[in-house]
């Protein structure tokens, strides 16, 4: 077999489509998406933080955060508060139903990696951890100095 200079490119874009798209599948059962997962995970370490941060955490458009908020508060897991420090904007907190959809969503996703992982040892996954998390905080880097639009 004759990989080409993209195939680390290839297998990094194609598993993350494949674990979506598994994370799709498992999470359908609780009525959330792997993007609204994502924003729930990221208001459950933090919330009362407004949906620019939210965006901004979540490495995602903000008009396309708000669209997802809108559909997490229409399901009952958030609710939004005034920002007592800017009129214009809103502070987002879990609702109970979100801590509680969380918490399942949490162990799915566990039990995904757990499955996954198995079969691969603590020392590799912990490479394997490492270099992808190099490789972020490179593309970090270079997106932060080619602003794009």
């Amino acid at each position: 077999m004759h990989l080409n200079k993209d195939a680390l490119g290839f297998i990094l874009h194609h598993s993350d489509l494949k674990l979506s798209r598994l994370q799709f599948i498992k999470f359908k059962a609780l009525n959330v998406t792997p993007e609204q997962w994502h924003l729930l995970n990221l208001l459950a370490d933090e919330d009362g933080i407004n949906q620019k941060e939210l965006a901004n955490r979540a490495d995602k458009n903000q008009a396309i955060v708000t669209r997802m908020l809108v559909i997490l508060e229409r399901k009952g897991f958030i609710r939004k508060e005034p920002d007592p420090s800017d009129r214009r904007a809103f502070l987002l907190y879990l609702t109970s139903a979100g801590k509680s959809v969380h918490e399942n969503l949490v162990i799915l996703a566990e039990q995904t990696f757990e499955t996954l992982l198995n079969d691969i040892s603590p020392d590799e996954v912990s490479t394997f951890r490492q270099v992808l998390t190099d490789i972020y905080q490179k593309l970090t880097l270079l997106l932060s100095n080619h602003k794009l639009s």
